[in-house]
């Protein structure tokens, strides 16, 4: 019987992290990129190197600004500690990342480019159930998480069509289907949905988590804008 692909991709994934059990950001991403799901383009700056390296602006697309960030897998929540600065542009990018490594001297930068969107901005996580295992969640993403709490799950694995009538579940569906000119790809967001929860059998176990947070629509995919993950076994 051949190995499940996915599984063999997580155990790639976590034999090349830079820290034993604590993936950054990039690392986070880069995973999610190998599981078919579109992220901003970026580089990562490794610490130590000069702010002038991140002159090379090819990474930008329109409208040519810059999310910049600083990137290692013990900082959690990067803007409560002003580890985040947004709509850089070109011009300034340099002194952006200087700022950051003032902040965060030993830590590596991520320049990646601000995507545009519309629509709202949407949650997926995996999560451990203590009793059921692992399971994967979506719903009102960005700072309305929080604030409404508009999320539903489903048991890991599951099909892209039992994640499609999870999100007929969300209060704000209508947004992701028509409402008042609002639309998005539903069919293509249950897909990263159904594939985050093939993700979560092979890497949430007990105490693990899974965030893409937000993930948007840019009129022709879903991006994952910040994406974390937390392992227990570190």
């Amino acid at each position: 019987m051949s190995a499940d692909p996915v599984a063999v991709l997580v155990e790639q994934w976590l034999s090349g992290l830079a820290v034993t059990g604590k993936p950054n950001e990039w690392e986070s991403k880069q995973l999610l990129r190998e599981l078919g799901i579109a992220v901003p383009r970026g580089m990562l700056l490794a610490a130590g190197s000069s702010p002038e390296t991140a002159g090379d602006t090819s990474i930008l697309g329109t409208p040519g600004r810059a999310a910049v960030k600083a990137c290692a897998g013990d900082i959690l929540h990067k803007s409560d500690r002003q580890g985040v600065i947004l709509d850089v542009p070109e011009s300034r990018l340099p002194q952006a990342v200087a700022e950051l490594r003032r902040r965060f001297p030993s830590t590596s930068i991520l320049v990646e480019e601000m995507v545009p969107y519309s629509g709202a901005e949407m949650i997926i996580g995996a999560l451990h159930d203590s009793t059921f295992g692992p399971a994967v969640m979506a719903g009102a993403g960005g700072i309305l998480t929080e604030l409404y709490k508009d999320v539903a799950f489903r048991l890991a694995p599951c099909t892209s069509r039992e994640a499609h009538h999870l999100l007929e579940e969300l209060i704000l569906y209508p947004t992701l289907n028509g409402y008042r000119g609002l639309s998005a790809d539903v069919q293509s967001l249950a897909e990263i949905v159904s594939k985050v929860a093939d993700l979560a059998v092979h890497l949430i176990g007990e105490g693990c988590q899974l965030d893409i947070n937000p993930i948007v629509w840019n009129r022709e995919r879903w991006i994952a804008l910040d994406a974390k993950v937390v392992l227990s076994r570190s």
